[in-house]
C-alpha cells in the first residue's frame, strides 16, 4: 500500500483511518518482498517502490506508451510480481509458493511444528487468568477434537474463517464470540470489485510476457477510497512473447474499491452456537458508487492511449460483478485506535484478549485497490515481533 492508503479514509470519517502508518510497515514490506522475490520495473506515482530483486524492462513500444502518458497523470509501468529467478527449476508449481517457500524451511527448527489438517473450531477463554488459554481443532482424518494449549494465539485464517473461529468462541463472558463485546466482529467487511474484459489497440503492440500495471487516480481528499487499478496482460499464446511478436489481442484486470460499512458481512446461523458445522453466513453487495468505479476504468484505459496520440476500443463483453471473486475479503476484524471502531488496536491484538492478534486481511481498516497480500504479510511480521517482545 502507499502511505496515502492509511490515512485517506480519514477525509470520509474517523472510523476509516489505520492505527499504523506506511513508515510502521516498511521495514517488514522489505522483509515479505525480500521472501517473495519480487520482479518489478521502474517506480512510478501512486505506487511504492518496491524492494526489487530483477528488474523487468517492458517492450520498446509499451516504454514508449508510457513515457508519453506519464505528462498526463497517467502512470503506466511493469507489474511487481513474486516471480522468483528468471530461470529456475522447483519443486512447486508456481513461482512463489506459500509453502515451499515460507514454511518448508522452517520444519528443521526444534521451534516450529506444522500440524497438518487440523481445522480449528475455536479458542477457549480462561475467565480467571483473563486470556485465551488454548485453541481446539478437529483432526480431520481422525474426526477427533483436540485441544492444544499456549502462551498466545496469533490467527490468520482468512477474513471468513478467522472471523468464524471467533464467532464461535463463546464463553460465558463472550457470549457473542471472543473479542466481540462490542458487535463489531463480522461488520465493515469489504472486497474487491473485480473485472475482466478484452482490450483491442488500434495498432498491433508487442506481446507482454511480463504484465504492464496502470496505477490508481491521484488521490482526492474529496473523494476518498475511490479509487481503480489496472493490468494489462496476454489473451494470446504465450509463445508470441518468445517470439517477440506483435498483437491486437489483450487482456484487462480491474480492481476497484467499496467503502466498508458497519452492517454485519460476516456472521453465524442463529443457535448456532462453537458447534463445528455451522457455516458462515456472507452478506454483502457492491452499491452504485462502487459499480460506477469499475465502469469509468474502462474510460480511463481509453483516456490513457488516447493522451499518447492513439486509440484502444473497451467493447467488452463485461459481466456482472460478483462479490468474493478477487478472493479479497478483509475488514471483518478490523484494526483501530479506538475498541469504539476495531476489535484490534494497532498492534492487531484484540482489545478483549490481548494474547490474540489477528493478521490477515480481516485486520484491514479500509481495501485500497491493491493486492493485499504484501500488506497482510508486513502486518502480521510486525504483529508477531510485537508479540514475541510481550512473552519475553
Amino acid at each position: 500500500f502507499a502511505p496515502e492508503d492509511f490515512t485517506e479514509g480519514a477525509h470520509l470519517d474517523e472510523r476509516y483511518e489505520w492505527p499504523v502508518s506506511y513508515s510502521d510497515l516498511a521495514p517488514y514490506y522489505e522483509l515479505a518482498e525480500a521472501a517473495l522475490v519480487v520482479t518489478a520495473g521502474q517506480p512510478f506515482a501512486n505506487f511504492p517502490q518496491n524492494t526489487t530483486r530483477f528488474r523487468s524492462r517492458p517492450p520498446a513500444d509499451w516504454r514508449d506508451l508510457a513515457a508519453h502518458v506519464e505528462s498526463f497523470g497517467h502512470h503506466l509501468g511493469s507489474l511487481p510480481m513474486a516471480k522468483g529467478t528468471p530461470w529456475m527449476i522447483a519443486a512447486r508449481g508456481t513461482e512463489f509458493s506459500s509453502y515451499h517457500s515460507i514454511v518448508a524451511p522452517l520444519l528443521t527448527s526444534d521451534l516450529f511444528t506444522l500440524v497438518r489438517g487440523a481445522q480449528v473450531t475455536r479458542l477457549n477463554w480462561n475467565s480467571a487468568k483473563q486470556r485465551v488459554e488454548s485453541v481446539e481443532y478437529t483432526d480431520r482424518v481422525s474426526r477427533r477434537l483436540t485441544t492444544m494449549r499456549g502462551r498466545a494465539v496469533v490467527l490468520a485464517a482468512g477474513a471468513v474463517d478467522t472471523t468464524t473461529i471467533l464467532l464461535r468462541s463463546v464463553s460465558s463472558e463472550f457470549p457473542q464470540g471472543i473479542g466481540n463485546s462490542r458487535g463489531l466482529i463480522g461488520r465493515y467487511l469489504h472486497d474487491h470489485p473485480k473485472e475482466w474484459w478484452p482490450a483491442t489497440p488500434s495498432h498491433r503492440m508487442s506481446a507482454l510476457a511480463h504484465p504492464m500495471y496502470l496505477s490508481r487516480q491521484p488521490y482526492d481528499p474529496a473523494n476518498p477510497l475511490v479509487a481503480s487499478s489496472l493490468t494489462i496482460g496476454l489473451t494470446s499464446h504465450r509463445i508470441n512473447t518468445y517470439l517477440r511478436r506483435k498483437t491486437r489481442s489483450f487482456g484487462v484486470q480491474v480492481f476497484g474499491t467499496m467503502i466498508p460499512r458497519p452492517d454485519v458481512g460476516v456472521s453465524l446461523p442463529k443457535a448456532a452456537g462453537a458447534a463445528e458445522e455451522s457455516r458462515p453466513l456472507i452478506n454483502l453487495r457492491y452499491d452504485q458508487a462502487a459499480i460506477d468505479n469499475m465502469v469509468h476504468a474502462r474510460q480511463r484505459l481509453r483516456d490513457v492511449f488516447a493522451s499518447a496520440g492513439t486509440s484502444v476500443a473497451v467493447d467488452g463483453p463485461f459481466h456482472s460483478l460478483m462479490p468474493g471473486s478477487s478472493f479479497h475479503f478483509g475488514g471483518t476484524v478490523r484494526m483501530h485506535r479506538s475498541p469504539e471502531f476495531g476489535a484490534l488496536d494497532g498492534w492487531n491484538q484484540l482489545y478483549d484478549a490481548p494474547n490474540v492478534i489477528v493478521c490477515d486481511s480481516s485486520c484491514f481498516t479500509t481495501g485500497p485497490e491493491k493486492n493485499p497480500t504484501l500488506t497482510a504479510m508486513a502486518i502480521a511480521a510486525r504483529a508477531g515481533d510485537h508479540l514475541a517482545d510481550d512473552l519475553l
